[in-house]
């Protein structure tokens, strides 16, 4: 993802880069001790907690009044008859298998050599794979796993993602030990939800405030010594507790929850996937509905690349117009003016985005908020006789996909990619271990972590893969992805047979 900084004379975006020594690592040490008791920070949750209410009690108030609708009410379970969750059959920590892979950013030299096109990663996750075990988050009541995965990708240096990693990580996990959600109330999953755009807000102002600090000192002096930085990242968390799998996201990173079909065929054709997309998250651009409003109503300047200013239509409230994008903000970058803020703080607004949603990224944060920092989340049931497959990845993967009909079918086509190279794989062991090769009938049980990691190093290898890459490129953004394959539980209901 690029951060551009613009010339005050020409207004012409150029690139920039921030760069500080990198000792900290993307991997926090396990959190130790008690957690701390949530405070959420909306009116009605703050209400609750200074009435002196417990964990139990705030379940119980939320129980006798569920009449505000969740925002994802169309992914959220209904009731608990529902057919695609199998509440009997819960998730086990030997179950799922996960990896991640990451490529440095680089442009091609000559003599195919690489550039990098940052001193340092700006890709931060969490867990890494020298620390597996993170990944399962005990429940402190149910004692069943919580899986957590974090990302961010960072711009305008690392310092943004490093601190997001770190700081969300500790407020996710207090989220989800709040209680023992029961996903088939909705008023719990309303909850959990305002939870944690509690905690984006809450830790986004945290960063905010310690970069506005840091201005402030620095203009105190003089503007003397090094000038702070003002970065920012994109953020996604996704997690699995009890059959459900939850998406959060800020940015446009993204998330792919693919499932495996029932094929009664012997063969299929390149266009006929086994694995079809049943969630993909939304990338936060700019030519949102929602996300053009609000840039729009708080002094957001649309640009385009070169930095002169983009001509566009009207811009309406989403209440009006729906959720459809506005086409001729496509690749459009925000550029904010000065105001009393910005001079009272000493920052300079000289740099575009070409987000509507980020973390950090102070210029943008200053009031009125340009750019939102609340996350799409999203509710997804997961059947326990179905084989799931999850792909958590920066714009570094997902901007490089060969062009097709759709985001969707962009999305299937790695899907597809993924899911018959772990095909590919279960068959070449169990070829090699003297079993029977059945290319009819493949299944996925010999799937390991390490099988996992050799397909994601495969994936973010963009230069190579030509199956779902475009090709004849020179630059290429930094990239990471996780890889996340979850079994069905029921073997003896499962047909996934290829």
């Amino acid at each position: 993802m690029a951060t551009s900084v613009i010339n005050p004379n020409q207004i012409e975006a150029k690139s920039t880069k921030f760069i500080k020594n990198n000792d900290y690592s993307s991997s926090p040490t396990q959190n130790e001790g008690m957690l701390q008791e949530m405070e959420p920070n909306s009116s009605e949750s703050n209400n609750i907690v200074k009435q002196g209410l417990t964990r139990s009690n705030t379940i119980e108030s939320l129980h006798k009044n569920d009449s505000i609708p969740l925002e994802n009410e169309s992914v959220v379970p209904s009731s608990p008859s529902s057919a695609s969750s199998s509440t009997k059959s819960q998730i086990s920590s030997s179950n799922i298998k996960w990896s991640v892979a990451s490529e440095r950013g680089y442009e091609k030299g000559p003599n195919q050599t690489r550039n990098p096109i940052h001193n340092y990663m700006e890709d931060f996750h969490f867990p890494t794979l020298d620390n597996r075990k993170a990944a399962v988050h005990t429940h402190p009541v149910s004692g069943l796993p919580a899986y957590i995965w974090l990302l961010a990708d960072g711009h305008g240096g690392h310092e943004a993602p490093q601190f997001f990693i770190k700081e969300m990580r500790m407020a996710i996990e207090d989220v989800v030990d709040f209680h023992d959600w029961n996903w088939e109330k909705r008023e719990e999953c309303q909850l959990f939800e305002r939870f944690i755009k509690d905690k984006y807000k809450e830790v986004d102002k945290k960063f905010c405030d310690m970069r506005t600090e840091e201005f402030k000192a620095w203009k105190a002096s003089g503007y003397r010594g090094e000038k702070p930085l003002d970065d920012g990242c994109t953020f996604i968390v996704n997690i699995i507790y009890k059959n459900m799998h939850i998406n959060c996201n800020v940015g446009d990173s993204r998330t792919v929850l693919g499932r495996r079909e029932n094929i009664k065929r012997s063969f299929f054709s390149h266009r006929e996937s086994v694995w079809s997309q049943v969630f993909g998250s939304r990338d936060h651009s700019p030519e949102l509905s929602d996300m053009a409003y609000h840039i729009s109503q708080n002094g957001g300047i649309f640009l385009n690349q070169n930095g002169s200013k983009r001509i566009h239509g009207a811009i309406v409230s989403p209440a009006k117009r729906g959720t459809k994008p506005y086409s001729d903000l496509v690749g459009t970058r925000i550029y904010r003016a000065v105001n009393q803020g910005i001079s009272e703080i000493g920052i300079s607004n000289m740099r575009t985005l070409n987000m509507g949603a980020t973390m950090g990224d102070l210029l943008f944060k200053i009031e009125p908020a340009v750019l939102i920092n609340e996350p799409d989340v999203t509710f997804n049931k997961l059947n326990a006789n179905k084989d799931y497959l999850l792909v958590i990845a920066t714009d570094g993967v997902w901007d490089y996909l060969k062009y097709d009909y759709s985001t969707t079918q962009m999305n299937n086509n790695l899907l597809e990619f993924i899911g018959l190279s772990m095909s590919a794989w279960c068959q070449k062991k169990r070829a090699a271990e003297g079993g029977k090769f059945d290319k009819k009938n493949t299944s996925l049980n010999e799937i390991t972590p390490e099988i996992l990691e050799d397909i994601a190093k495969i994936i973010v290898q963009r230069d190579y893969v030509k199956e779902v890459y475009c090709q004849g490129l020179d630059k290429f953004d930094d990239c990471t992805a996780f890889l996340v394959f979850i079994p069905a539980i029921n073997t003896n209901l499962k047909q996934n047979n290829l």
